[in-house]
C-alpha cells in the first residue's frame, strides 16, 4: 500500500470489499464521486464521517477519494502519479496544490478528475469554493486563462453521463439589436457537452456573438467566463473584467439583460447575480450596478 502524509501527498485509499463501489447499509453523511470503470463518467459511493472537524474532513475525503488497484467497480479519478502537496482553506475557500504531474493528464481525464474532486470536497458544509494550482501556479484553460475558484454547480449534476456524450437544446438567446439601443430574440439549436450545465452553456454561446443577420453580441469580446453556479433560485454568473469593456453604439444595458434574460428563459432560475472576478459590489455605469441580482426583463426587446 502506499502510505503518505495529506498536505504533501496523498494518503492510501480505505480497502474495500470485494466487489467494487458498495453503497453502505445506513445511509451516509455524504457522496464521495470516483470514476466507472470505463474510466467516462463519475459514480458515487456513499461516506459516513470520522470526524466533525472541517480540516479533517477534507483530509477524510483526499484520502478516501484513493481506492484500491484491484477495484472492479469504480476507480479513483486523480491517477496514482498526481500528488495534491498543499492545501488551504480561508472561510468557505479551499485551495488545492497538485503536483506538476497533474499536467501532463489528457483533457477528458483532467475535466472527469475536477468534477470528483470539486463534487466531492463541496459535500463538506464549511466548503463552497475550490480552485486549483499547478506545480505552484493557477490551473488555466486552454486559452491560458485562470479557471479560478469553482463551485458543485459547475459540473453537470447527471454523474452518469459520458464525459463525451452531448446534449441538445433548443434556446432563445437575446442579442443587441442593429441599432444597438434593444434586443432581439433569436431561436438557436445549442449543443453541448455532458458535464456542462446548460446555464454556463448560454452564457459561453452569448460571448461568441451570433451568426445570423440582424443580431449582434451585446457582451464584450473581452469577457471571460469563471464560472456559473445555482442556488436557491439564483443563477451566479462570474465574469472578468472584460465584461465592463465599452462597445461602441450598444447600450451598456443591453449586456445585463443579454445575459439575464438568456439565462433565465433557457436554464433553470429565475435570478441572475452578475459577479466581476466574484464580486458583486460593481457598477457598470452611475446607475447600473450588479449588487442585486436581476429578474428577466422584456422591456427592451424589439419586436
Amino acid at each position: 500500500m502506499r502510505k503518505c502524509v495529506i498536505g504533501f501527498i496523498w494518503l492510501v485509499a480505505f480497502c474495500l470489499l470485494p466487489g467494487g463501489c458498495k453503497q453502505r447499509e445506513s445511509a451516509g453523511d455524504i457522496q464521495i464521486y470516483y470514476l466507472n470503470t470505463e474510466g467516462t463518467a463519475l459514480t458515487t459511493e456513499e461516506y459516513d464521517w470520522k470526524s466533525s472537524e472541517i480540516s479533517k474532513q477534507i483530509e477524510e475525503v483526499l484520502e478516501n477519494m484513493r481506492k484500491p488497484e484491484d477495484t472492479v467497480e469504480c476507480t479513483s479519478a486523480i491517477p496514482a502519479d498526481v500528488i495534491v502537496t498543499d492545501y488551504r482553506l480561508e472561510e468557505n475557500r479551499l485551495d488545492l496544490y497538485f503536483s506538476q504531474e497533474y499536467e501532463l493528464l489528457d483533457k477528458p481525464s483532467e475535466v472527469l478528475l475536477r468534477a470528483a474532486v470539486v463534487e466531492s470536497l463541496t459535500e463538506i458544509e464549511d466548503v463552497y469554493l475550490i480552485r486549483f494550482y499547478v506545480n505552484g501556479e493557477p490551473l488555466k484553460d486552454s486559452h491560458g486563462e485562470a479557471i479560478g475558484y469553482m463551485r458543485k454547480d459547475d459540473f453537470a449534476q447527471n454523474t452518469g453521463a459520458a464525459l463525451n456524450s452531448y446534449q441538445q437544446a433548443e434556446v432563445y438567446l437575446y442579442y443587441a439589436s442593429p441599432g444597438g439601443n434593444g434586443l432581439v430574440r433569436k431561436k438557436i439549436s445549442l449543443r453541448y457537452n455532458s458535464y456542462m450545465t446548460i446555464e454556463k452553456a448560454i452564457v459561453e454561446q452569448l460571448i461568441k456573438g451570433s451568426d445570423s443577420g440582424g443580431a449582434f453580441a451585446a457582451i464584450p469580446a473581452e469577457t471571460k467566463l469563471l464560472g456559473v453556479s445555482i442556488k436557491d433560485d439564483i443563477c451566479y454568473v462570474n465574469l472578468n473584467e472584460g465584461f465592463l469593456a465599452e462597445i461602441p453604439s450598444v447600450n451598456p444595458k443591453l449586456r445585463v439583460h443579454s445575459l439575464v434574460n438568456s439565462v433565465i428563459e433557457g436554464g433553470n432560475c429565475r435570478q441572475v447575480q452578475i459577479l466581476i472576478n466574484g464580486n458583486p459590489s460593481v457598477a457598470l455605469n452611475d446607475s447600473l450596478t450588479f449588487e442585486k441580482p436581476f429578474k428577466k426583463d422584456m422591456k427592451m426587446v424589439e419586436e
